[in-house]
């Protein structure tokens, strides 16, 4: 299998790698034009000559993968001074590192019309998808984009154990009427962004009824909800583009608002005074 069609199959599992290329290389080098494929546990597939430099370059893609964010490494084949890797060849290679198959993952709580809405926007957004109900027949297949991953348990509880939820993912509650159920197992759980679709009266009454339970305020205070933006939203997509521009706003970490600014008032003009 060569390091590209490996690539294509990590990325359609969602699975971390890095993609490291010499771009440029000088002198004496192990290799002068090579790629190897780094996976999130440390093994590779092809080279890019061996030896210190891609014993360094292997570390420095880990660091990439942990960190999210491609870079760029450079290596001098000397044993001391700037950008030295241990060696004695005398030449320098320049390898750029990029990290893929890091989609975020968008978990869904409830298989209704609105997550329904949700789950077709997202699909060209890059998310990584996965829904979960209680009733098998509102997750037909048909009703969600390709990969989606469709979860049924006999308890929302049990819906969001299976879900396993980390740290970087979106989760958004909307169940016909067991809400609470899951936001109780969901809200000591880190996760990158909380939602839950309910009115301001239901969250309310959440809220105080969590307060009473002994619930933290730093956990309480990870929930989002009501949830999305106010553009007068009231069928199941328009709710959905509503609820998406909240979470794109917060994946990419934007300030959010109008990206133009309303117009200034205009002042108001002095009186003319006459003389009679």
């Amino acid at each position: 299998m060569t390091i590209f069609a490996e690539a294509a199959r990590l990325e359609e599992q969602n699975r971390p790698f890095a993609l490291a290329q010499i771009v440029d290389s000088r002198g004496s080098t192990p290799r002068h034009s090579a790629q190897m494929l780094i996976r999130e546990d440390g093994t590779i597939a092809g080279t890019i000559g061996g030896g210190m430099v891609e014993r360094m370059v292997i570390d420095e893609a880990l660091a990439a993968l942990r960190a999210k964010a491609s870079r760029m490494f450079h290596g001098r084949m000397a044993r001391s001074g700037s950008d030295a890797v241990g060696s004695d060849c005398g030449g320098a290679m320049s390898v750029y590192i990029s990290v893929h198959g890091q989609r975020p993952r968008l978990l869904l709580v409830g298989a209704g019309h609105v997550n329904r809405a949700i789950a077709q926007y997202a699909a060209p957004l890059d998310f990584e998808l996965c829904v979960g109900d209680i009733y098998a027949q509102s997750l037909g297949a048909d009703r969600f984009p390709p990969a989606t991953r469709l979860l049924q348990a006999d308890t929302f509880a049990g819906v969001v154990d299976i879900m396993a939820v980390r740290p970087d993912d979106f989760v958004l509650i909307a169940t016909n009427n067991q809400d609470r159920e899951a936001l109780d197992r969901l809200i000591s759980q880190p996760c990158a962004w909380l939602g839950l679709l309910a009115s301001r009266r239901k969250v309310q009454t959440f809220m105080r009824q969590m307060r009473d339970n002994g619930v933290p305020e730093a956990d309480l205070s990870r929930l989002r909800a009501p949830i999305g933006y106010d553009i007068g939203a009231e069928t199941p997509h328009e709710i959905a583009i509503s609820v998406l521009a909240e979470i794109l706003q917060v994946k990419n970490g934007a300030a959010g608002g109008l990206l133009v600014a309303p117009p200034e008032p205009r002042a108001k003009e002095a009186p003319v005074l006459t003389v009679a």
